[in-house]
């Protein structure tokens, strides 16, 4: 004998599209501006197929503008948040979607990092600060791509990796964290790269002995290093053991 489960109520079934709508608006209103029904899905718990849906409605109501990208000769569609849906997720002042204005190129780093963020405050982590939003801070040295409090308290600045760049670059990028750490702002920085990939960023940051500031050259030291921390997206975040902060 099978036992059906109950039927939402009209009432249950438009509470719980009101929390789906709310989830997606904050996310996007924090600063990620768009992303995809997969990421949707995943922050919903639904399949690809229902978030899709959801969004097309939102779109309708004017919380949201899609537009197609072609990402790695595959058609993307990506939904932004409108002023309309900053508004309704209490985000004045935090940018919005601009049809036209997102860089194709930039839309798998940004779903990557949109990927890591939904791992981490299931572990517990905070107040995630994706870059466009750490960008409006005045007078930063760098800008990582998000910023967030792990489990035990520590701000952290987090890198998607997704390639290498020069020696050149990375003796520059050591010496801006290295002031923000100084200054406070960040207790470590956590490289996050597609498996593998890691491996190779940390080999060229192991090959920097000495960096330029101030006109002088000044030798990379344990201390410094140790600020420094790299991943694979399979293995971030971190269990706390792996995360302790150097004092």
């Amino acid at each position: 004998m099978t036992h059906n489960l109950p039927a939402m109520t009209h009432a249950q079934r438009t509470a719980r599209a009101q929390d789906k709508t709310d989830i997606l608006l904050k996310f996007l209103g924090s600063g990620e501006v768009f992303t995809t029904a997969q990421i949707a899905a995943q922050l919903w718990n639904v399949d690809r197929r229902r978030a899709a849906a959801g969004m097309r409605s939102m779109e309708t109501r004017g919380l949201l503008k899609s537009e197609m990208h072609d990402v790695r000769a595959q058609d993307v569609c990506v939904f932004g948040i409108t002023p309309h849906g900053l508004a309704l997720a209490d985000c004045y002042g935090n940018p919005r979607h601009e049809l036209g204005r997102t860089n194709g190129a930039q839309i798998e780093h940004r779903i990557a990092g949109q990927r890591m963020r939904i791992k981490a405050e299931a572990e517990g982590w905070a107040k995630w600060t994706p870059e466009r939003v750490i960008r409006l801070t005045p007078n930063l040295k760098k800008v990582p791509d998000a910023a967030a409090t792990n489990p035990d308290g520590h701000r952290i600045a987090i890198e998607i990796e997704r390639s290498i760049k020069t020696p050149k670059r990375y003796a520059e990028i050591i010496v801006a964290y290295l002031l923000e750490i100084k200054a406070g702002r960040y207790s470590e920085v956590h490289y996050v790269s597609p498996p593998g990939t890691e491996k190779l960023v940390a080999g060229m940051f192991s090959r920097i002995e000495s960096v330029k500031f101030n006109g002088q050259i000044v030798k990379l030291e344990a201390k410094h290093r140790e600020r420094f921390k790299f991943f694979s997206f399979d293995e971030w975040p971190p269990k706390p053991a792996e995360s302790e902060v150097p004092k």
